[in-house]
C-alpha cells in the first residue's frame, strides 16, 4: 500500500553528473578529505567483502545505525566514493556504514546479495561489542538503483537474514532511491549478466510475500530511462507500509547527488528522507 507525492522538477534544478569517475570528483567536491573513523573492516574473506563505518562527530548517546548500499548496475562501485553519503547523515545524528561487496563478472545472484546480510551481521556485532557508539537495536537500510534492490531484497526474502542470524525486525526501515524491483524478464546486458537464468521468483522483490517488511520510502524520478519509476510504484503497491514520492523531471543519477547538494534545491529530497528517519526513531526518543 502507497502513499504516493509528485515532487515538481522545478524544486531540483541544478546540474547532475554520471559515470564512476563524474561521482568521484562530486564526491571530493562535497566533502574533500572526510574519512571514516574506521575503513575497511573485513565481514569476510574475499579482498572485496570490506566495509568502512563513521561515527557522528559529536554524541551524547548511542548513535542509530545507517547502512548505505550503493549502485553500479551490480558490477561497479567503491565505498570510498560515498564519503558524501556519510557526511550527510552522520550530520543528522546517525552512525553510517558503507560496504564494498563481490562484483559482476566474477559472481552473480546472489552474491552481491548474500555479501549485504554478512556485512549487516557483522555490524551487529560490531555495535553489540561498541555499545557505547552505535545503538545495536537500531538498523535502517538505504541505497540507490542496484544497492536499492540489494537492501529491499534481503530483507524481502527473510532466508538472507536467517542465514546470518538476524530477523526483517531487525531493521527500522528500508530507503530506496531509483532502485529495480520487478525488471523480469531481464530485457538489458545489466540484468542478464548479473542474473543469468534465474527465475522471476528468486530475484524479484514484488514477487514475493511482503507482509513481513519494515516501512519503506521510496524514492524515484519521473524521467528515469534507466530503472523505470514503475519499478518503485510496483513495490510500493506490493509492500503493506511505504510511501512513494516521484520527482517529476529528475533523472536516475538525481536522487543520488540531491543527497550531496549544497542547495536549498536539495531539499526536496532531503526532507522527506529526514522526516521517515524521525519518525523511525520517535517512539524511542
Amino acid at each position: 500500500m502507497r502513499a504516493l507525492t509528485l515532487i515538481p522538477a522545478a524544486l531540483l534544478a541544478g546540474t547532475f553528473l554520471s559515470g564512476c569517475d563524474a561521482l568521484a570528483i562530486y564526491n571530493y567536491v562535497q566533502v574533500g578529505g572526510y574519512q571514516p573513523t574506521i575503513a575497511d573492516i573485513p565481514y569476510g574473506a574475499h579482498p572485496r567483502q570490506r566495509l568502512d563505518i563513521y561515527l557522528p562527530v559529536q554524541q551524547s548517546r548511542p548513535a542509530p545505525l545507517l547502512v548505505w548500499f550503493y549502485g553500479g548496475s551490480w558490477a561497479s562501485g567503491d565505498k570510498s566514493g560515498y564519503a558524501f553519503i556519510a557526511r550527510r547523515f552522520t550530520a543528522m545524528g546517525y552512525a553510517v556504514a558503507i560496504h564494498d561487496y563481490r562484483l559482476v563478472p566474477e559472481v552473480q545472484f546472489p552474491a552481491f546479495v548474500t555479501d549485504g546480510a554478512l556485512a549487516l551481521r557483522h555490524l551487529r556485532d560490531f555495535a553489540l561489542r561498541h555499545p557505547q557508539d552505535i545503538d545495536a537495536r537500531s538498523m535502517v537500510l538505504a541505497g540507490h538503483s542496484a544497492g536499492a534492490y540489494n537492501a529491499v531484497q534481503l530483507v524481502a526474502d527473510p532466508a538472507y537474514l536467517q542465514q546470518v542470524g538476524l530477523r526483517a525486525n531487525d531493521i527500522e526501515g528500508i530507503i530506496g532511491l531509483s532502485g529495480p524491483y520487478d525488471f523480469y524478464p531481464y530485457a538489458v546486458d545489466a540484468t542478464r549478466e548479473a542474473f543469468g537464468d534465474t527465475p522471476a521468483s528468486a530475484s524479484q522483490p514484488v514477487a514475493r510475500d511482503l507482509s513481513h517488511m519494515p516501512p519503506l520510502l521510496l524514492l524515484a524520478g519521473s524521467a528515469d530511462a534507466t530503472v523505470k519509476p514503475r519499478n518503485s510504484m510496483h513495490l510500493a503497491d506490493a509492500a503493506p507500509d511505504a510511501r512513494l514520492l516521484l520527482v517529476d523531471g529528475m533523472d536516475h543519477i538525481g536522487t543520488l547527488l540531491a543527497i550531496g547538494q549544497r542547495l536549498t534545491t536539495k531539499q526536496a529530497v532531503l526532507e522527506p528522507i529526514r522526516d521517515f528517519l524521525s519518525a523511525l526513531q520517535r517512539p524511542r526518543r
